[in-house]
């Protein structure tokens, strides 16, 4: 079994998350190309979950983060408007970790639809975005 340490992207608008390819926001972020046209002339939130991985499968969450961005009206990052500010989880959702630290303690498996949530819960997006994320790392 292989294991690793990656990330998964997602946009996020409100209570709707999508994944967001590492290319894409790469190319937006580094690139400052215009990739992200559908959110043109608006401000953005993209979360980052990075996971410990085992054969390429989340298995574990050990970081979530959001940053916000303001997308120019031709899909490119507006550096000048530029809000990025990266917040790590300023707040500890404790009845998730502690489910989450129980259950690898006790060597029982995970239950993909209660035990593996969000250790960390973000001021800055939905709880329904949140679980949205949750869903598709889990599935």
């Amino acid at each position: 079994m292989k294991k690793s340490i990656g990330y998964r992207i997602f946009l996020v608008r409100g209570d709707d998350a999508l994944p967001l390819s590492k290319t894409t926001f790469e190319e937006f972020l580094f690139g400052r190309r215009a990739v992200l046209q559908n959110f043109a002339g608006q401000t953005i939130d993209i979360a980052t979950v990075v996971c410990r991985l085992e054969n390429k499968k989340p298995k574990v969450i050990v970081r979530f983060y959001c940053q916000r961005f303001k997308v120019k009206s031709d899909g490119s990052i507006d550096q000048a408007h530029n809000q990025k500010r990266s917040v790590p989880a300023a707040t500890l959702d404790r009845a998730l970790v502690r489910n989450t630290i129980n259950r690898e303690k006790t060597g029982d498996p995970i239950d993909p639809s209660h035990g593996r949530r969000l250790a960390h819960s973000l001021v800055m997006i939905s709880r329904a975005a949140q679980k949205k994320i949750n869903e598709v790392l889990w599935r």
